[in-house]
């Protein structure tokens, strides 16, 4: 009988996996077997430059054809990063349901002189990447039209949900994105600049957002509310609402425009913006290394990220079965809570690996369970 080694195993069950996920699709076989080997490297590899992921793949071929495998994928004009990704988004969507989805739009770089702008949906202390779009040039390039295509692809997908909401940093607060979701009524809660002049009344005075919380009296600790009849003075945004939340152990209050009402506490629900970090942390240091690649051509990194999407989906489709199989001490202290969801998964995935049972591996999403808070918690 055949011994199959570990990584082999992975790639056979990866590409079997596609084989079904693209079953009724016409996308080329030859596509989908180079995607399975290009995910078992990216799991497997220290980093995501393509000669560390060839270099994991159990093939006696020359790395060189490997690698030149590879380049040949990411440079092909005919994978649409967004038609290989449908099916995925298709059954997380199923899987969650259609009540609100609260969409995180964020930024971050991505190989040499680009970003990659993301949407994700927000889930359990994470966030499930979407949709992505990468261009060349350093943080603040990213301009408005490329954020609201970047939406629309997105709303497309979420469209007959009972509610989207869209959460984002000062960058995204841009008349371009605002107005464009304004006009499809979708809930937005963004971080604005504090100089920005805001027009409280009809006929009222023009006041920065720091003029009107330093009139405030507020303290530390304190949130605020204000209906805000125009904002900016350069594009009059009319029926927005505008909070600045104090934190309690902060040196500078936080400045939110939204288009929620103010009993929806917007600055509770913008807390779900900071899980983006967590899917960046996944994708850079504490996971695939996104920062390593010296990729320099946007389309090519965007089908680079493709392989990591599906493989995130994997990934945090095991920390979900982990929690609802009440097994994360598999993979994590029994006593506490030390791992994301994402660990939680990564691990399960390399010890499932190791132990070879990969007939295990499988992506489920659920709502209806919570994870514990991190670190020790004392009973009750």
């Amino acid at each position: 009988m055949e011994t199959i080694n570990s990584n082999k195993a992975l790639f056979i069950s990866l590409k079997d996996y596609l084989k079904g996920v693209y079953k009724y699709t016409d996308i080329n076989k030859a596509h989908i077997i180079t995607l399975a080997m290009l995910i078992t490297g990216l799991i497997l590899s220290p980093h995501v430059q393509l000669f560390a992921i060839a270099m994991c793949l159990p093939f006696n071929r020359k790395l060189q054809s490997l690698i030149r495998r590879f380049e040949r994928f990411v440079a092909d004009n005919r994978i649409d990063v967004g038609i290989f990704f449908k099916p995925f988004v298709i059954a997380m969507i199923h899987a969650l349901g259609n009540e609100t989805a609260y969409l995180i739009i964020d930024c971050t770089k991505a190989g040499r002189k680009c970003r990659t702008i993301f949407i994700g949906l927000a889930y359990h202390g994470t966030i499930i990447p979407i949709a992505w779009y990468t261009i060349k040039g350093k943080k603040g390039h990213v301009k408005g039209k490329f954020q609201e295509e970047l939406l629309a692809k997105a709303y497309e997908m979420f469209k007959y949900h009972h509610r989207i909401v869209v959460l984002g940093d000062a960058e995204f607060s841009n008349e371009t994105v605002i107005s464009s979701l304004k006009l499809k009524e979708l809930g937005f809660v963004f971080r604005f600049q504090s100089n920005y002049l805001i027009q409280l009344e009809k006929d009222g005075p023009w006041l920065s957002a720091r003029e009107i919380f330093e009139a405030s009296g507020m303290k530390p600790g304190e949130v605020r509310h204000f209906k805000v009849f125009a904002y900016t003075e350069a594009h009059i945004i009319p029926g927005l609402t505008m909070t600045i939340h104090w934190g309690e152990d902060e040196e500078e209050p936080l400045f939110l425009i939204s288009y929620l009402n103010a009993d929806e506490q917007p600055h509770l629900i913008y807390k779900m913006r900071f899980w983006v970090e967590t899917l960046f942390g996944n994708y850079k240091s504490r996971g695939f290394q996104l920062a390593r690649t010296q990729m320099v051509t946007p389309e090519h990194i965007d089908r680079l990220v493709l392989g990591i999407a599906i493989a995130t989906c994997f990934i945090l489709g095991l920390g979900t079965e982990l929690i609802i199989t009440e097994q994360p001490d598999l993979v994590d202290r029994a006593d506490r809570r030390d791992l994301s969801l994402f660990q939680l998964g990564w691990r399960w995935l390399h010890r499932l690996i190791a132990l070879d049972r990969l007939d295990e591996l499988k992506i489920l999403f659920r709502w209806d369970f919570k994870l514990s808070p991190p670190g020790f918690q004392p009973k009750t």
